[in-house]
């Protein structure tokens, strides 16, 4: 990791990858949240047979989840990046991979910590990762805060309430499919090009302020 350099432009350079991407990336946040979303409510209307239903598409839907959190890690410019978010990425893969392949009866209290884990890991990084964008001056960030609260409270009550969440993986799993499915599909029509002219105009105003 290179050490932070005064000198250069970070925003700039975020904003310009963001806005060559920003078309590619609405589009995937639209299939990927439709995606998650569907295999919620799969998930939701057969929960005493989600394994033998619907497990390969919510496990297709996490994977897939997965792979587009460590691709966003790896696009983003190197001071942006949040490991946080990478292991998120890995997680859901890990989710996935553990919803095919074991069996009933081991995975539901395992799925059900590693749910809460990823609920709160995936608040912290969606809170700090608004947190840095707001501080740049980088506009739409309250919706990110937000929705890392509700993650965190989700993964809170998981840990708290494991035999009872165990009795009711299915619903679970859809909840967390639904709930990060509508709000991929919220975010990405949230998805813009940044103005240039806008983060300099609200960096001048933040400095005459102080």
């Amino acid at each position: 990791m290179n050490w932070y350099d005064s000198d250069y432009d970070y925003v700039k350079e975020y904003v310009k990858r963001w806005n060559d991407n920003v078309g590619r990336t609405k589009a995937w946040m639209i299939v990927l949240g439709l995606l998650m979303a569907l295999a919620g409510v799969a998930c939701a209307m057969y929960p005493f047979s989600i394994f033998a239903v619907i497990q390969i598409a919510a496990t297709l839907a996490l994977i897939a989840h997965g792979i587009s959190e460590i691709y966003i890690y790896f696009s983003m410019s190197e001071f942006f990046r949040s490991p946080m978010r990478a292991l998120l990425g890995v997680l859901n893969i890990v989710l996935g991979v553990m919803l095919i392949m074991m069996p009933p009866y081991l995975t539901a209290g395992a799925m059900v910590f590693l749910l809460a884990f990823l609920f709160i890991i995936a608040g912290f990084e969606r809170i700090s990762f608004s947190q840095r964008l707001r501080y740049f001056n980088i506009p739409d960030t309250s919706l990110g805060t937000l929705i890392g609260i509700l993650d965190i409270i989700m993964g809170i009550l998981f840990i708290v309430m494991p035999m009872f969440s165990s009795l009711i993986l299915g619903y679970i799993i859809a909840a967390y499919l639904i709930v990060t499915g509508v709000t991929v599909f919220v975010e990405a029509f949230a998805v813009k090009k940044i103005s240039v002219s806008d983060v300099d105009r609200a960096s001048h105003h933040r400095d005459a302020t102080r």
